[in-house]
């Protein structure tokens, strides 16, 4: 079998059906045994008509990363496929319309843009719409259609693919969608004469007996949430983790929980707060914007060791910023936002497989070491689309993770004990000889405020203490490559994590001595495994999405090597090709 590795951008403006048919597409694909990718870049206005682009990256083999060009562009809109042009292969294949409404002239159509080498396909979507639908509105489909005729997919197979799609419309939706689809195809079969070597029809993967589930990042935080026994969820809308809470709204309650739309996010992470201490557990999710809103409260919960789970979903710049772009700029907030001293939790998925297995950890570690645990997505991860292993829900020592005090301690009952492995006994509301004083203050181990000079070194201790058992509870940070006498040592975190371990397997296969670390969890920081590695390498390579290197700089005391940074706040992920430009630069 032949190696497929195809990455298709189907790019219109807001309205045209542009994210829906990218969806379609993949999820198809998907059942037909690819692996997928992808990525939709949207305007950020609620109601634009701004750019869109649905960029699926369609494999068969291992997919790790987006992929930073593009092989078939399909144009819905002439001005925004001219500004996508440059993510095309010089070889690449442009699909467009060849019977516009309007006359155009030659710079306002991407026929006019089409670079020798390349190759187009004019296909008459609107005038094959129309006669499909009787409007324009099925110009997507008819895109659709082309694209599977030329390309050897299935056309009776995504008929029913698109049929399931719509299938809780009106007939007549469903009628019309597949009915483009259909003009689209044979239109393509009788009129097309293929002349570049893109096929999907002679590289079927074989059809996996592991079950799959596809699901995007925000999907697979809420999927994680509700089985770990997610009991109140309190959020405010905002891009990008607003699917989280819809998701929730509408699952949750099925499970007997509640689900809060606040009218703010201050008053959203006091509703998680105020249900971690009555002993249920609770989470937020939001943005950069709203974090900031949320950090007082936040360090609420590590001063009075109240359980909390925050999702940050990563977006560009501060404040207001890029709503539907990609950074990874909230590390410093994340790790050190809050006044004084004060420690807690933070993760960091690398992949949507890890968006959930990251929320049942969280859940687990903020009960037990009774402090707010912090899960930082990006853009990207929350609304990347991947065909997964179904994952598996956590085992039931997860879900009641909590250290209750025993008959003994309730005696005289110390809320704050200072113990040897600083986690002290949390007795929920409404135990028989467990009510203590909890506040923001400073206090002692009976809760009672404290302003000694003996006590807040203690309890400082103790919150710093206590949370670095987590690291052996975490996973371990993954190592990829030579132990010893690498060249060149490349370490990521978040969503860059994947883009950079293609780069490193792509550098080997070239013959450059490189190797990969990635880390799930940054605070506390697994600074054991990290110091083994930069120990292993003669040069350390950092990439990350933001201008001041935020990782880079948290890594920098703990290694015995200088740091190359490889910083990018483009609003899109780092590519693995732009890595792997920068390993063979460092090895030349």
């Amino acid at each position: 079998m032949a190696d497929v590795d195809i990455v298709i951008e189907i790019c219109g403006s807001a309205g045209d059906g542009t994210i829906s048919s990218g969806e379609i597409l993949s999820r198809f694909m998907s059942s037909q045994g690819f692996e997928i990718m992808s990525f939709d870049s949207y305007p950020s206005e609620i109601r634009g008509f701004g750019k869109c682009v649905a960029h699926s990256r369609i494999s068969n083999k291992k997919v790790l990363s987006p992929g930073k060009y593009t092989d078939i562009l399909i144009a819905l809109n002439n001005a925004h496929a001219i500004s996508q042009l440059h993510t095309l292969r010089e070889t690449g294949i442009v699909i467009f319309d060849n019977k516009p409404p309007n006359y155009l002239e030659e710079d306002q159509s991407i026929a006019g843009w089409i670079e020798p080498g390349m190759i187009s396909y004019g296909i008459p979507l609107l005038n094959l719409s129309q006669k499909a639908s009787g409007s324009a509105r099925g110009r997507n489909m008819v895109a659709l259609g082309a694209l599977a005729a030329i390309f050897g997919i299935d056309g009776e197979q995504m008929k029913s693919a698109i049929h399931a799609r719509y299938a809780k419309k009106n007939k007549v939706v469903i009628d019309s969608n597949i009915n483009s689809f259909a003009e689209g195809f044979t239109w393509a079969q009788q009129h097309v004469t293929k002349v570049d070597s893109y096929t999907f029809g002679h590289s079927k993967p074989k059809p996996s007996k592991e079950k799959k589930a596809i699901i995007n990042g925000n999907q697979a935080v809420a999927q994680a949430a509700i089985d770990s026994g997610l009991h109140l969820y309190a959020g405010y809308p905002i891009t990008p983790a607003t699917k989280i809470m819809e998701i929730v709204s509408r699952e949750l309650p099925k499970k007997g929980g509640v689900m809060v739309q606040t009218e703010d996010e201050i008053s959203a992470i006091g509703h998680v707060i105020g249900a971690g201490y009555a002993g249920k557990r609770a989470m937020t999710a939001t943005s950069g914007p709203g974090f900031c809103l949320m950090s007082e409260l936040a360090n609420l919960a590590v001063m009075a060791e109240v359980p909390a789970v925050l999702v940050n979903s990563q977006r560009g710049g501060p404040s207001t910023g890029l709503p539907t772009r990609n950074e990874q700029s909230d590390l410093n907030i994340a790790l050190f936002g809050g006044s004084g001293d004060s420690p807690r939790i933070v993760l960091a998925p690398t992949s949507v497989n890890e968006c959930y297995t990251c929320t049942t950890l969280a859940f687990y570690l903020a009960e037990k070491y009774q402090t707010l645990v912090i899960i930082l997505l990006d853009f990207f991860l929350s609304n990347s689309i991947r065909n997964i292993t179904t994952p598996v829900p956590p085992k039931a020592n997860q879900l009641n993770s909590n250290v209750a005090p025993t008959k003994t301690a309730l005696k005289d009952y110390k809320r704050y004990k200072l113990t040897k492995n600083g986690i002290s006994p949390r007795a929920i509301p409404g135990t028989p000889g467990g009510m203590c004083i909890s506040t923001g203050l400073e206090h002692s181990e009976h809760g009672h405020p404290r302003y000694d000079r003996n006590t807040h070194p203690a309890m400082t201790e103790k919150r710093f203490n206590k949370i670095q058992g987590a690291l052996s509870e975490a996973p371990k940070p993954r190592w990829v490559g030579p132990k010893k006498n690498v060249d060149i040592g490349v370490i990521a975190w978040g969503s860059t994590a994947g883009s950079a371990h293609e780069a490193v397997l792509n550098a080997r296969k070239e013959g450059i001595n490189v190797a990969f670390m990635s880390t799930v969890i940054l605070s506390p920081f697994p600074v054991k495994e990290i110091k083994k590695f930069s120990e292993a390498c003669s040069r350390i390579l950092v990439p990350e999405l933001n201008y001041t290197g935020q990782f880079a700089n948290v890594l920098s005391p703990h290694l015995s090597r200088s740091i190359e940074r490889l910083n990018m706040v483009t609003g899109l992920p780092i590519s693995a090709e732009d890595i792997l430009e920068k390993i063979r630069d460092m090895a030349r």
